[in-house]
């Protein structure tokens, strides 16, 4: 093969490298963004299920994409492969670069996604306690009016005990004053 033949080759198959390189760039680009834009985990369940589902979105699209990542690494592979004699630094560098962008973007969202559904676990088992909770606030309050109740009954009992016994007292002094007026009275000097 003539050098212009492997020249003219060498060129057609780093220009394919290279649509090939800014296509994934454009795209890593794209989801670096989409990532940085996802903010801060949620403290509400419809939040946080919001955010859940965007996560799995973009992890599946990220997967998805793996396919073109795998046909960039044949593709470098190939030019190194074919062109040994030539220097290829710059192609591996640069894949190798694509490639950890890809590996980031890809820890990045499993992180996300494990803070995600933390932060879920921890809502449901805030929710578990705030209702155990809630349910003993229930059960002392139910126990508090019963104890009031038994408290203004007792009350109540008392009053009309004491008002019953005061009357049958008060009767039974006004008996007393009766019979102590007819002793008097009937001891007393009469008058001729």
């Amino acid at each position: 093969m003539s050098r212009k033949t492997q020249l003219d080759a060498m060129l057609a198959d780093s220009q394919r490298y290279e649509a090939k390189r800014l296509e994934v760039d454009a795209w890593l680009h794209r989801m670096e963004s989409r990532l940085e834009r996802m903010g801060a985990v949620g403290h509400t369940a419809d939040v946080l299920e919001a955010q859940l589902r965007d996560q799995k979105a973009f992890h599946a699209e990220l997967h998805q994409y793996k396919h073109h990542m795998d046909l960039f690494s044949q593709l470098t592979q190939k030019l190194i492969a074919v062109y040994q004699q030539d220097d290829t630094t710059r192609v591996k560098k640069m894949t190798e670069m694509v490639n950890q962008r890809y590996q980031n973007l890809n820890a990045s969202i499993v992180n996300r996604g494990k803070l995600l559904q933390s932060a879920m676990n921890s809502l449901h088992t805030f929710d578990r306690s705030l209702d155990k909770f809630l349910a003993w606030l229930s059960e002392a309050e139910s126990s508090m009016e019963a104890v009031e109740a038994d408290a203004e009954r007792s009350a109540q009992r008392r009053d009309r005990d004491g008002t019953a016994n005061g009357t049958v007292n008060g009767t039974g002094l006004q008996h007393q004053h009766q019979r102590q007026l007819k002793v008097g009275l009937a001891s007393a000097p009469v008058a001729e």
